[in-house]
């Protein structure tokens, strides 16, 4: 879909996932390297144990598909050279600290100058500007940042971050995501602009509107361990750990009573649970014994089962019940393969092949997926790399002002939070963006808080009202043959359909892609469900939890020894929309070009599992399963969360280098303990991490923990607060950046809407309005958009077709 696009990366590990996603959508990404190779090059394991800067299987695993070229940027000929590349460039991809090209005279405005059509992505862990701009942050301080880290884990011990690094899988979509809806503006106005991407702001989007809601309750939420809310989310089966929600609601009654049916069958059910009544079940009401109750009974089934065992059983009576899988069973997971996820990626002058996923969706127009190997260190050096092809004249006129989709015209169908937030995207830059909803069928989220205020307890879920900013709402009877006309109306008109509906429900009534695209050639169409539209098991019923556990992140979250835990907020909800949304652009950008307009398959579980790449090669490669290890990190030490002054207080800290520990040390008075010998150079460290945490927890339990980030990011030490909700509400980086957008609702009070984690100059995006009403825009959309009359309004509710 990008074909014709050149992208130069000057990234390091926490941009490396963007350029890849640009790689494997055809654009030609040039990255460009220090002479002695990038730092993440020196991390092992190694292909076949030797350690070299060619055989890194975190650095081969993240850089597939893109050119090498060496610069060194501290003189004048790697400055020169980086200038050519430009040159010809449409994109610029950098995670270099805001002041460091500028001290290098590649600044923002120097190059914009140089080069007016070039579209400069900046990530950084905070922003270019404001009170923590120069901060220095990799994934485990800007997990705790950005609230991921205190909501994930046990209440009792110390907040955790996944062992994969979640913060670059948030913030490489978001940042590809931001790139091209700045190239779609330059189409039409001709010239490039800054795309400025926060790596913490971008992990506000994992608490799935948390921060949001803050102030609505007396106090700050707070990790759960296995829990979401008050039910428990992992449970322990005979060989290992499974994800299952014990809790009520339309969307989950059907589970439950399949559930118990299953357990009936296997005589290990007792009497009093074959005989409840699962349609008043409200695990929010439960006394806390009887929640117990309920929670004995399924765990002592659970033990007595595989995790295969219950899986099968799970997909043969359509329960949400998922196992907790690692690199090994992802790899053999014949969904995953029925949709040729994995590739083989051959590395001739390592004598090796390497599994890895290929991609994440599948498209019409073709195969997006993995092109070539990754590159051997200045392996395109002497390459002349010709000028991509002008883009075509602007269409239209526009202002730098206008919202950059003011003509976009985008219908939804779904519910939850995966499908919506991806066109919210598109409606914060101006879409119309339309929901398709029903009162019979509401949307679940809907159903999530009802108030006294609210008569038709539709209106007043926050978690609904926050996802679904800027967009309309009509209510419509899918069933009903006038309401589904007035639906292939609003086709008619749309540029983009949206659904994350399980497959077949769109062409049950006759929206299916195939035939919509068959009418009209240039429409876009894309649905983002659980497993896809395809396969053995696309009919598999599930949400997030069971999404993230079958990807893989809960088994990476936690502690080697102990239950496998979150992340905090299902976290394929919160990585699949930014692919979604990252695919509709490219393939607005593509029609631009062509015409032509794409259906596009997205499955959730494959986003996470694309995101885990470098678990996949590394099992591929060693046969290694990689396990989670709490805080610590295989190349850093110390590298955890410790506790500090006050209540539930902890601040992170990362040392990835031998002087930031000399710094430590310092900071520390330079105990008699801290200056031993082996602890002088990582390996020594890494050996004694729990020492280490033991000696620094002692120092830093005493200590304000937002005095001492600060000393410590003075020091050059990487370190941050591990902030809650009430913190990040007063976050003064956040408040700098613009992050919540504050609005009265009518029946929840003060409550706040958040922008993504990037902006573009010149086009920020705006919130103008909370999430609608059901129905809320009937009359606007049939009588204005549609030119229906009051009288045909009228008898459309009568015949039952808005409902």
């Amino acid at each position: 879909m990008l074909s014709g696009y050149r992208v130069i990366e000057t990234t390091d590990e926490r941009g490396f996932l963007a350029g890849r996603i640009l790689a494997d959508l055809g654009a030609e990404v040039i990255k460009v390297e220090p002479p002695d190779g990038d730092v993440e090059r020196r991390l092992g394991p190694f292909v076949d144990g030797k350690e070299d800067i060619e055989r890194s299987i975190p650095w081969l695993a993240a850089n597939v598909g893109k050119h090498s070229v060496t610069a060194d940027l501290d003189n004048s000929d790697g400055r020169h050279r980086l200038l050519e590349l430009l040159g010809s460039a449409d994109l610029l991809l950098d995670s270099h600290s805001p002041s460091f090209l500028e001290s290098r005279g590649l600044g923002w405005k120097t190059l914009h100058d140089q080069f007016p059509r070039l579209v400069y992505c900046s990530i950084t862990p905070f922003g270019r500007t404001g009170p923590y701009a120069e901060m220095t942050a990799h994934d485990l301080v800007a997990v705790a940042m950005g609230g991921n880290a205190w909501m994930t884990g046990d209440p009792d011990d110390a907040p955790l971050r996944c062992s994969s690094p979640t913060s670059y899988f948030h913030a490489g979509p978001e940042a590809v995501l931001g790139s091209l809806m700045a190239l779609e503006s330059r189409e039409s106005t001709g010239a490039g602009t800054l795309v400025d991407v926060s790596i913490q702001e971008c992990q506000l989007a994992t608490l799935m509107t948390g921060a949001g809601q803050w102030g609505r309750g007396k106090t700050a939420p707070r990790r759960a361990g296995s829990r979401v809310s008050r039910t428990r989310e992992i449970w322990a089966a005979a060989d290992g750990w499974i994800s299952f929600g014990l809790r009520g609601g339309q969307a989950r009654t059907k589970n439950l009573v399949a559930t118990v049916s299953y357990m009936k069958e296997e005589n290990a059910c007792p009497q009093w649970l074959a005989d409840y009544d699962w349609s008043a079940f409200d695990h929010t009401k439960l006394e806390d014994d009887e929640l117990t109750r309920f929670e004995k009974a399924f765990a002592s089934f659970f033990q007595t089962k595989s995790r295969r065992e219950l899986y099968e059983t799970a997909l043969e009576r359509r329960i949400m019940l998922a196992p907790c899988n690692d690199a090994r069973e992802i790899l053999q997971h014949p969904q995953l393969a029925s949709r040729d996820l994995f590739a083989t990626v051959e590395y001739p002058h390592l004598g090796v092949s390497l599994e890895q996923p290929a991609f994440f969706a599948r498209t019409a127009s073709g195969k997006n997926e993995i092109r070539w190997r990754a590159p051997i260190l200045g392996e395109h050096d002497s390459a002349a790399f010709a000028a991509t092809l002008a883009p075509p004249a602007p269409q239209k006129e526009r202002t730098n002002k206008s919202p950059i989709y003011d003509d976009l015209e985008i219908l939804e169908f779904g519910s939850g939070a995966a499908g919506p937030v991806s066109t919210r995207y598109f409606a914060d830059q101006g879409a119309n963006v339309i929901r398709i909803e029903s009162t019979k069928r509401p949307d679940f989220l809907r159903l999530l808080f009802r108030s006294d205020k609210d008569p038709s307890g539709l209106n007043a879920s926050p978690m609904f009202t926050l996802i679904n900013a800027n967009k309309q709402s009509l209510t419509i009877d899918m069933t009903n043959e006038q309401g589904r006309t007035l639906v292939m109306d609003l086709i008619k008109r749309a540029d983009v359909v949206a659904d994350n509906f399980s497959p077949g429900v769109m062409d049950k009534w006759g929206f299916g892609a195939t035939e919509l695209r068959r009418q009209r050639p240039e429409l876009i169409v894309v649905s983002g469900c659980l497993f896809g539209q395809t396969g053995p098991h696309c009919h598999y019923p599930g949400f997030g939890g069971q999404g993230s556990a079958i990807a893989g992140f809960n088994h990476m979250t936690g502690y080697q020894q102990a239950e496998a835990l979150g992340p905090y907020g299902t976290i394929t909800d919160s990585l699949s929309p930014r692919f979604v949304a990252t695919l509709v652009a490219a393939a607005l950008l593509r029609r631009r070009h062509s015409g032509e307009g794409e259906t596009i398959d997205l499955s959730q579980i494959e986003t996470g599992v694309y995101c885990l790449s470098e678990m996949i090669a590394r099992y591929s490669a060693t046969g290694e399963v990689s396990e989670r290890r709490g805080n610590h990190c295989e190349y850093a030490a110390p590298h955890s969360i410790y506790p500090c002054r006050g209540e539930d207080r902890w601040l992170a800290i990362a040392v990835l280098s031998n002087k930031q520990w000399h710094a430590l040390v310092e900071l520390m008075g330079s105990p008699d303990w801290a200056r031993a010998d082996q602890l002088s150079e990582i390996t020594g460290r890494l050996a004694a991490q729990e020492i280490l945490d033991e000696k620094i927890a002692k120092w830093t339990s005493a200590q304000d923990p937002y005095e001492l980030m600060e000393r410590l990011q003075a020091a050059g030490v990487e370190a941050g607060v591990v902030q809650n909700f009430r913190d990040l509400a007063a976050d003064p980086q956040l408040e700098h950046r613009g992050h919540f957008a504050d609005f009265e609702h009518e029946f929840l009070g003060t409550i706040h809407a958040e922008h993504p984690g990037f902006r573009i100059e010149g086009q920020p995006g705006r919130i103008s309005s909370l999430g609608p009403k059901i129905g809320e825009h009937n009359e606007r959309i049939l009588t204005g958009t549609l030119s229906k009359s009051t009288a045909e309004l009228t008898t459309l509710e009568a015949d039952g077709a808005l409902v």
